[in-house]
């Protein structure tokens, strides 16, 4: 699945490949696989010792540096642009508690002849918009998680409604749009939205709270 293999390489028998190549009965590479690719660095640290001058070590990091830091960059550019979604989100829902403050004017004033509190009010708006946000983030995430178990067939459908390849393995490296979902990461956003939605709802609640229904009501 990996394009620069697929155009590059070929599985032989190691005796073929050692008379194709006239090497007789040495090898130019040995290949160590391992089931936890993130501690390669501490699992071939002994054989770098062992071999010392007589060879070079390299793992799958070092091979594919470019690719890696391209990721890596990539990954900081999406998380900031995500970051400004969450912020335009929040913004929507500050507005909405705004203009519903200004609609609620009169209902607002009543409440508070008839003993409503200032900390009740607050109460009320601060639930309503951070209710909002939740349902937003919780649909967000369902949502996500279903574009990502879908994701290949999302990308094949596009391609095949615009008639552009959108996924060209020459230039992507892999030949499917992979993933690997960060519990940290989800969590984080998830917080954030959360932290977001109930800061917006601040000034909402506390321009309501402070509404004299003296003023309101006076030409009622």
């Amino acid at each position: 699945g990996v394009y620069d293999y697929d155009k590059a390489y070929v599985l032989m028998p190691l005796e073929d490949a050692q008379t194709l190549l006239l090497l007789g009965d040495a090898v130019g590479v040995v290949e160590v696989n391992t089931v936890n690719a993130d501690q390669v660095g501490a699992i071939m640290s002994p054989l770098a010792a062992k071999i010392g001058s007589r060879g070079v070590v390299a793992d799958w990091r070092q091979l594919n540096a470019q690719l890696f830091e391209a990721l890596e960059v990539e990954r900081i550019a999406m998380f900031t642009v995500l970051s400004i979604i969450i912020l335009v989100a929040v913004f929507n829902i500050l507005s909405s508690l705004i203009m519903l403050v200004r609609a609620k004017t009169r209902d607002i004033a009543i409440l508070r002849t008839m003993g409503a509190t200032r900390s009740g009010l607050i109460k009320i708006f601060m639930v309503v918009g951070t209710t909002i946000g939740a349902l937003g983030m919780v649909a967000g995430l369902l949502l996500g998680f279903v574009f990502l178990f879908y994701r290949q067939s999302v990308v094949n459908f596009i391609q095949l409604v615009t008639g552009q390849n959108l996924w060209d393995p020459s230039i992507r490296f892999l030949t499917e749009l992979p993933s690997k979902p960060n519990p940290v990461e989800i969590i984080v956003i998830a917080v954030m939205a959360l932290v977001l939605s109930f800061l917006a709802t601040l000034y909402p609640a506390f321009k309501a709270a402070n509404t004299d229904p003296v003023q309101v009501l006076r030409y009622e």
